[in-house]
């Protein structure tokens, strides 16, 4: 008797151990009862840095807040970050690194356009939820990638809309309009935009120069626009590129409207550019990080204050408030499925988000079965170069 009920209690204990060590398979990768993983692939190194070390703060300024509010149930979360150096290769090793030795459950930031179309494979295969924050381009959601939650303007939709917006506010229906853009998918997008505009409000294009990623020298490329006689110029630039195209134009005492796209929405762009970026316009679809009337500028800019120091206050600049309402957005639907918190859950309430607000730091975020990109709504902004700031030149456009 003695001996069976040695083994029902062996029986009964292998059982338990079994099952307990079936749920822990069961689970999603990064998720305890006490921890919740997630991981960001951004640039930390290079010329990008600039962006990605704004975006890694504000992250962990959202990690030690809402760890400060208790967690998502209960659960400390942690943000690991990889640095891809803005390397669509590299990028895939870090999302890799995150996923076999980091065990994240989902991802908060995925790097640059290029950068998470190489990540898009692994991404679909494993079924990661993931935030994009940082740059919107039409691959990342045409078709929808179940997963992947796309918030902001492709660069095609910021151009299009604000200069239709800019053109017709301005009565500028009678200048010469001219492009200079990068010959890589960046420089399409962008490029879209400016083709769009211009069928739509029954204009032409009077010339339209490509230049090689890694440009320095804009001489060749301006004097170009110049001799076509232009007066509305698209600079197609990013960081630096824009900044040397606005110093040429200026140089060369050209007397022309000049829109950019928003990753020159940067102070650097303006410490760069000089006097030559007063009266720049900028499509982007977040505000100025100095725009104290928002609310959400607000917010995220007394937390950084908290948990930072002044500098990185002074750091922060478009990308942080992207960042933030990425966090934001994730943070609800971590919420709402903290009693059981699987992937799956997460995606399907990121799936079903209408009208989610940021306190006006961008327009309200909608998804859908079959829309994976919110926040499309532009807005135009201008260049104080002397005060060193950008400033609001519209509300928030339509992005049709």
């Amino acid at each position: 008797m003695r001996t069976l009920q040695k083994l029902t209690q062996r029986f009964c204990l292998g059982a338990l151990a079994a099952l307990t060590f079936g749920s822990a398979l069961a689970a999603d990768p990064g998720v305890t009862n006490e921890k919740l993983v997630l991981g960001a692939v951004i640039p930390l190194s290079g010329p990008p840095s600039i962006i990605g070390k704004a975006i890694a703060t504000t992250l962990k300024v959202w990690e030690q807040d809402v760890n400060s509010r208790g967690g998502i149930g209960g659960r400390k979360v942690d943000i690991r970050i990889e640095d891809d150096g803005y390397v669509p290769q590299r990028s895939v090793q870090s999302l890799k690194k995150l996923i076999d030795v980091d065990q994240v459950f989902g991802l908060i930031a995925v790097s640059g356009s290029s950068q998470l179309v190489a990540m898009l494979p692994i991404i679909d295969e494993q079924k990661i939820p993931a935030i994009n924050h940082i740059a919107v381009n039409s691959a990342h959601f045409n078709p929808p990638h179940k997963t992947l939650f796309n918030i902001g303007a492709t660069y095609c939709q910021a151009v299009s809309a604000s200069m239709k917006h800019l053109v017709t506010t301005q009565k500028l229906q009678g200048s010469k309009f001219a492009l200079i853009f990068q010959e890589d998918d960046y420089g399409t997008d962008v490029k879209c935009g400016y083709d769009l505009a211009l069928k739509e409000l029954g204009l032409k294009s009077v010339i339209e120069v490509p230049y090689k990623r890694g440009a320095k020298d804009f001489s060749a490329e301006v004097l170009s626009v110049q001799r076509a006689g232009a007066t509305f110029v698209l600079t197609g630039g990013i960081i630096t590129e824009t900044a040397a195209m606005l110093k040429e134009i200026a140089k060369n005492q050209m007397q022309a409207v000049r829109l950019a796209v928003y990753p020159s929405h940067l102070n650097a762009v303006l410490a760069l550019a000089g006097p030559a970026a007063d009266g720049m316009y900028i499509a982007d679809f977040v505000p100025p990080v100095t725009d104290t009337q928002t609310q959400g500028i607000g917010k995220i800019t007394a937390l950084t204050y908290k948990y930072f120091s002044a500098n990185e206050v002074k750091a922060m600049h478009r990308y942080s408030l992207t960042a933030y309402v990425g966090a934001q957005l994730l943070e609800s639907a971590l919420n709402a499925c903290a009693k059981n918190l699987t992937r799956a859950c997460v995606v399907e309430k990121l799936e079903q988000t209408k009208n989610f607000t940021s306190d006006g730091i961008m327009a309200p975020l909608t998804f859908g079965p079959k829309i994976r990109q919110s926040g499309t709504r532009p807005i135009l902004l201008k260049a104080n170069a002397s005060a060193g700031k950008f400033e609001r030149a519209s509300e928030f456009l339509s992005s049709k």
